[in-house]
């Protein structure tokens, strides 16, 4: 590896992959159903390691816009007015709790890539239960030990402590609320199920993208129409409270929310348009206003819409856990715009209802990160690397592509009435 800066931690590091990655390939190959207990503290076991060997790394998102969205709100300013730009884009609510850790930070002294990264293995740990729960009571066990030991979701909560693991929390939730058809799914559930979605979304606009498969999960148009307006009307009160929440001026809510409609990720870091971006490159510090960076991105979010669009339609009267894990592959697959973290989209989905080939696919993704977060960090000259890195993604977007449910494009009559079945499908 060229000009590895500290040989003895890039070797530390792969070993604590290599710890997770056997368990997670072992534990699929024989079957482990530990118990939660087992699981939970396998995880805790992992998550802490990997922090403790990743932790000297600092991603500018986390050490620089997260750091500075918590200072805004803890000192009632608009986090979106009060950074540049890209640098927060969001509903407060996540704002709101790094807050929290900034407060922790400040009286109780504890450095902030520790706190900051505490929050995302907590929540991580609340997506492990409800993997279990998703999958149902007879494969819970194995889909816990599989989520809980997938070094890609470690890393993306452990290292980068990212939204993603909250993100799940809430929309992993929602569609545990609603897996009962009958008199099990109340009113009550899917206005629930409503809300939770609704906070998935003000943490990280992304899981919109659950949105369809959770539509399909409910047996009627009446439940539909009740669960939308839990979600808009949740939405929307975190909206207009901004300016009691984190002080935005009562003015400025219009420009809040262009930001926020507006906003969409620099392009080039995987896929097709990190091959377009080597071919024609833009410096980092002008893609933001170059036109050509800013035409792929247009083409690649409609590309993006319309792929997951179709891709919905034509996996309809699948099972909606499977329709929520083609919605986010379908995004990792056309996407012009990408981040590492955005892998773990899918895979509580995919491990609670896995194909023949989900194993490769996590193991794949999680070599690909690996790569990013444990490699590229120790070295002198990423960024020569860094378009190779990116184009590697190539080599990935085959193996996502492999593992969706091909084969399960309906729910089979016995399958709709099983423990972990929702309520059906669109007709």
């Amino acid at each position: 590896m060229p000009d590895v800066i500290d040989p003895v931690r890039l070797v530390a590091r792969l070993a604590v992959f290599g710890v997770a990655a056997t368990l997670m390939i072992v534990g699929w190959r024989r079957g482990w159903k530990p118990s939660l207990r087992v699981t939970l503290l396998t995880a805790i076991g992992l998550r802490v390691l990997t922090m403790a060997i990743g932790g000297d790394f600092k991603p500018y998102d986390l050490n620089i816009d997260f750091h500075r969205a918590g200072i805004n709100v803890l000192n009632h300013r608009d986090p979106i007015l009060n950074a540049p730009q890209t640098g927060w884009n969001y509903l407060p609510t996540y704002a709101i709790f790094l807050a929290g850790n900034v407060f922790i930070e400040r009286h109780f002294g504890v450095p902030w890539m520790m706190i900051s990264r505490v929050g995302p293995i907590l929540f991580d740990l609340g997506v492990v239960v409800l993997v279990g729960l998703l999958a149902g009571r007879k494969h819970a066990p194995a889909a816990r030990f599989q989520y809980a030991t997938n070094p890609l979701i470690i890393m993306v909560a452990a290292i980068h402590g990212q939204m993603e693991p909250l993100c799940l929390l809430f929309a992993v939730g929602s569609f545990v609320l609603i897996r009962r058809d009958g008199p099990d799914l109340t009113g009550r559930r899917v206005l629930l199920a409503g809300v939770l979605i609704a906070l998935a979304i003000s943490v990280k606009t992304w899981p919109a993208l659950f949105i369809p498969a959770l539509l399909i999960g409910l047996p009627d148009w009446r439940r539909r129409c009740r669960l939308l307006a839990a979600m808009s009307g949740a939405l929307i009160v975190l909206f207009v409270t901004m300016p009691l929440t984190v002080g935005t001026p009562v003015r400025q809510l219009p420009k809040v929310m262009s930001v926020m409609l507006g906003y969409h990720p620099i392009v080039g870091t995987f896929g097709w348009s990190s091959v377009v971006m080597w071919l024609h490159p833009v410096p980092t510090a002008k893609l933001l206003h170059d036109p050509f960076s800013a035409a792929i991105g247009s083409v690649g979010s409609l590309l993006t819409l319309v792929a997951i669009a179709a891709a919905v339609w034509w996996w309809r009267r699948a099972h909606p856990v499977d329709i929520a894990m083609v919605s986010a592959s379908t995004f990792q697959l056309v996407t012009a715009s990408h981040g590492v973290q955005y892998l773990s989209w899918a895979m509580p989905f995919a491990t609670a209802r896995p194909t023949r080939w989900t194993g490769l696919m996590g193991m794949a993704l999680s070599v690909y990160a690996a790569f990013g977060y444990y490699v590229m960090t120790l070295v002198r000259n990423w960024r020569q690397l860094a378009p190779w890195y990116y184009m590697a993604s190539l080599l990935v977007i085959p193996v996502i592509a492999l593992a969706l449910p091909w084969g399960r494009r309906q729910v089979s009559p016995a399958e709709g009435d099983s423990e972990p079945a929702l309520a059906g499908a669109v007709p």
